[in-house]
Formats: structure tokens, sequence, C-alpha cells
């Protein structure tokens, strides 16, 4: 197995592994403050993600010889760092908990399955896009408190994405690391090399907490299912790959479940950089492409053990920094979410309902904007169609007569 791996294969596993890294890490790290996580809770959190990403990874791509990359759902850490402040970590870890259930579920109950996959595109892109949109805001309000920061790495930004797109984010942390250190802003007594610890951070489930703990879990079980679970399968099916979507939604529900009280906030199948090792750069052969995904979970499980030091890596940058890497990765995400959303003429008038709703930060009943927005959303979606059927018969009756 050993000698059969190629510098393809490790080159395409740590590939993905950074691209993940480089582009999310700060955004789970804010995700979990907003929580109200400590410095170790937040290890612990990396430290798990890490290990259970890269052991699901080992083990579905040997077991199905097919390239299966799971990875955390930056949506849904964005998602928790917009409305982190209304619940505590606790209220957060039963949601987790709930969220992992109800994928299991989804592996085994095709109805359930099916219903998730029958949300009109649009919507779940406008709903997404709501979630990503004050993130991306952030970053340009940098201008304000430090506009020398903003300029320099807007710049770097800019100048990536128009020569060296693939490689936008890895400059703009080497960038942002520089200014950093250059300016004196980088508080070196925070960062060390150290290996990670788990902490254990026992849910709140009382009956009483119920509204919020749905609230939450709802809104994370679709963002995840939506903008992860489903486009990865769709991803294996268009390279040539069987999807094994119960073995794959029962593996990650469950490692999400079980690992939610050390900080395993989602586990999913990775969406963007698990194309990474599928292509044909990385083994002429599709039968062995596998072994880059495998590759990449051990790197994951390197970047797990090591969980201390990426944590201090971040929080050693300033807040400034780090929110223009954070609203700056998100970027290319928006504009997808953006034109698959409005892309559909008949379905604008719903996602633009979905987008502002879910945007506003209004409740009712209890129920959160982003849910409010897509049940909105739903509801339009489902009325045009039944306006739209007497118009469609009314035309087929004319050509007919």
């Amino acid at each position: 197995m050993l000698k059969s791996v190629t510098m393809g294969h490790l080159s395409a596993g740590f590939t993905a592994v950074m691209i993940g890294y480089a582009s999310a890490a700060v955004i789970v790290i804010q995700a979990a403050s907003a929580l109200g996580a400590s410095e170790a809770q937040i290890e612990s959190w990396l430290m798990t993600l890490g290990l259970i990403m890269g052991l699901s990874s080992i083990g579905l791509s040997w077991w199905f010889k097919t390239p299966i990359l799971t990875a955390w759902s930056t949506p849904s850490a964005v998602l928790l760092v917009g409305v982190g402040s209304q619940y505590d970590i606790h209220t957060a870890i039963a949601a987790f908990m709930l969220v992992g259930i109800a994928t299991i579920l989804t592996g085994y109950i095709k109805p359930l399955c099916k219903a998730v996959e029958n949300i009109p595109s649009p919507l779940a892109s406008a709903m997404l896009a709501a979630i990503l949109l004050p993130f991306c805001l952030t970053a340009f309000e940098v201008v304000e408190v430090a506009p020398s920061y903003f300029a320099l790495l807007f710049c770097c930004f800019c100048l990536a994405k128009l020569w060296l797109p693939k490689l936008t984010m890895f400059i703009l942390l080497g960038g942002s690391l520089v200014l950093a250190i250059v300016v004196g802003a980088f508080d070196q007594t925070d960062f060390s090399i150290s290996f990670g610890a788990f902490e254990f951070m026992p849910p709140n489930l009382d009956a009483s907490n119920l509204t919020a703990i749905l609230n939450l879990a709802v809104p994370l079980y679709l963002v995840t299912m939506l903008s992860q679970n489903l486009p990865g399968l769709a991803l294996l099916q268009t390279y040539g790959y069987r999807s094994p979507t119960k073995s794959a939604l029962v593996t990650t529900g469950a490692l999400n479940f079980l690992t939610a009280p050390f900080g395993g906030f989602s586990l999913n199948l990775a969406a963007i950089s698990a194309a990474v090792c599928m292509n044909e750069d990385v083994d002429t052969s599709k039968t062995q492409r596998y072994k880059a995904a495998m590759c990449a979970g051990v790197f994951y499980l390197i970047a797990g053990l090591f969980a201390s030091s990426v944590v201090s890596l971040f929080l050693a940058l300033p807040k400034s920094i780090t929110s223009i890497l954070a609203g700056f990765a998100l970027l290319g995400t928006l504009l997808l979410c953006l034109q698959n959303a409005f892309s559909d003429p008949k379905s604008r008038d719903a996602a633009l309902l979905t987008l502002l709703i879910s945007f506003s930060g209004v409740s009712l009943f209890g129920i959160n904007s982003i849910m409010l927005g897509l049940m909105v959303g739903l509801i339009y979606s489902n009325l045009q169609k039944h306006r739209l059927k007497p118009e469609l018969k009314t035309e087929g009756s004319e050509k007919l007569g």
C-alpha cells in the first residue's frame, strides 16, 4: 500500500487539507469563540475535528476504494458566528448532537433524504448567501478601524485573485502573517508549537431548552446537507464514482454525535477541496485516486494533533486581520450562492424573500430568521407553482384546439 503511494497522491492530499485550513480554520475558531468557548475548548474543537476528519477520510476511502474526503462545514461555522451570541456552548453541543442523529436518520430513511433533496436549490443558496453576507461585509468594515491593514491585504487579495487564483488564500494568509510580524501586531506570547488536548463540554439537554436547541440544530442540519453533503455526493458522481450515500451519512453523523461534546460541531462530505483528490493530475488511473484522500486523512490527523499550534497561530493575529481573512475567504462562495439563487427567473422572487428575511435577523414565535426565511421562500415557491399549473393547462388546451 505505502509503496504504491505517489507524490501525486501526497501533494493532492496535502493541498486539499491546506485549502480547508487556510480558508476556514479562522472561521471555526471564531464560531467557537462566539459561543463563549475558552482557548482550551477551542483547541479541543480543532483537535477533535482534525482527528475525525482524518479517520473518516481514511476509513471511507479505503473501504470503498473511492476518494471520499470529509471536512467540517464552513457554512455551519459561519452560521454559528452569526447567531452564536444567542446561545451558550452547552446548548450548542446539544444541537450538534441532534444534527448528528438527524444525519444518521437521513442515511437510513430514504423519504427524509428525498425531502432534503427536493428543497429548491435557489432557496438553499439564498439562505446560505444570507448567512455568508454579514461575514463578508465585516471584512470591509475593517477599513474604518485599520485602513492600512485593509489596503495592503485587499491589494494582496486582488493581485492573487487575478494572477494566481488557486493560491489566493495561501498568499493572503502568508501576507497576513508577514504584515502582522512587520508592524509588531503578531502576539508571539500566544504562539507555541505543542499538542492539543481534549476537553469535555456537557450538552444542555433540559426540556425547557428544546426550542433553543431546535432553532440552532435545524438550520445547521439543512446548511450542512444542502451545502456540503449533497454537493459532495454529486461531485463523486461527476467524476464517475459510485456514491455510498447511506454509509457516508451514517458514518459522518455517528462521529458528529459521538464527538460533539469535545467540539465536533460538524462532519460531512467535502465539496470543493475534495475535487483536488479526484482529477487526472492526481493519478491517471481512476481506481488509484482514493489514496490521495487517504493521504489527506493522514494530514488531517497531524493537523488535529497539533491543534494547539493552529489555534495559537490565529489567536496571535490581530482581530482586524482575522476578520479580513475570514470575509475574503468566503467571497467566492457568496458569489456562487447569489448566482445560483437568482439564475432562474421563475424562482427569483422566492429566493429574494428567503435572502432578505434570513438576513434581517427577525424572529417570530421563537423561529429564527434563517428558518423563517426558508419557510417563507418554500411557501411562496409552492404557491407560485400551483398558480402556474392552470396557466400551463390552458395553454396546452389552446394548442390542442
